[in-house]
Order: structure tokens, then sequence, then C-alpha cells
């Protein structure tokens, strides 16, 4: 049990997905701290092979001239969700997700590449089957993250099979890797 006593304005719990709130409130100027069970970064999100994201419109496929309008990628992403989730919230998420990339690609620590990987539901309405709507953090060589190195969980191999680090983190990894440059 370690003895913690400091008063932060922003507590995340987990260094997977938490890492995006965590950089975040630091950027904008908070006091922030990042509480992890493990030695590690990176939870699960270390292990996703592509660590992509799917945000219809963003910075990265425009520069691609990738066609696609936030009302087909609406289209699609209702009729595959339904009313599982509240529409307000669907459309917030489709309209807003290229932000999230825009104000990433601020930092210089960040850099993503298109990913040609087709929408899951490929019949339905407004489907992309061309892969142009889904992106992934460039890969990262490791050497960039100095000490923090070594602080990454994973790859798979590494972790329950001791191979060594690669030199470079791809996937969830180069995710959690950019932010932890950041």
């Amino acid at each position: 049990m370690t003895d913690w006593n400091e008063e932060v304005d922003v507590l995340v719990a987990g260094s997977g997905g938490g890492l995006a709130g965590a950089y975040t409130a630091a950027r904008e100027g908070l006091t922030v701290a990042v509480v992890e069970a493990t030695d590690k970064f990176g939870g699960t999100t270390s292990f996703s092979g592509g660590g992509g994201v799917w945000f219809p419109c963003n910075p990265v496929l425009q520069r691609a001239g990738v066609d696609d309008t936030i009302e087909d990628a609406l289209t699609y992403f209702r009729s595959v969700v339904g009313d599982r989730t509240p529409a307000e919230l669907q459309e917030t998420y489709v309209r807003n997700g290229a932000k999230v990339i825009e104000y990433l690609e601020q930092d210089e620590a960040f850099e993503f590449q298109m990913f040609p990987w087709p929408d899951y539901f490929g019949k339905a309405p407004k489907a992309r089957l061309d892969g142009k709507r889904h992106i992934i953090p460039a890969p990262l060589r490791a050497a960039k993250l100095g000490e923090l190195s070594d602080s990454v969980r994973g790859p798979l191999g590494t972790d329950r099979h001791g191979d060594p680090q690669p030199d470079y983190l791809i996937g969830g990894r180069a995710l959690v890797g950019r932010f932890l440059l950041g």
C-alpha cells in the first residue's frame, strides 16, 4: 500500500482509454494524476492490433481526398446502431469525431494514417467498403519515448513469452505511446 496525499484537478483510473482524458486535461492546463493497477501503461488498448478509430471526414481522410460526407456516415451509423443509444448521442459522435483528430494533430506527438478497413456492416445503407472512414496512429519509434519506452504494455509476445520489445510501437501501443509523448 502506498501512502498518497496529493491534490489534483483530474484523477484518471487506468492508462488505456483513460490516457485520452488525462492528456486533454493536462493540455488544457489542469493538474492530472493517472493511477494504474500495473507497472505498465496502456491497459487493453495496448493489445489493439490497429488502435484505429472510426471518425468519418476527419482531417487525415480529408487530406487523402476521401469523398465521404457526414450525412452518409450518419446514415450508416444510425442503421447499424439503431435505437440502442439516443439519436442525439449518435449524431454527436459522428459529427464531432473529426474534431478530436484535429485537436490531437495540433500536437506534433500525434500522427495518424488512413487504414483501409471497410465498415463492418457492408450491406448497411451508405456503408463504405473501401475503408475510407478508418484511421490508425502512425507507428512510433520506441526510442522516442526515452525512459518510458519499456513502460508501454505489450505486445502479447513480450508479455506472454518474453520476446524482446520491438523497435516500433504499432496499433494501440502506438496510440498509448503518442499520448505519453504528448
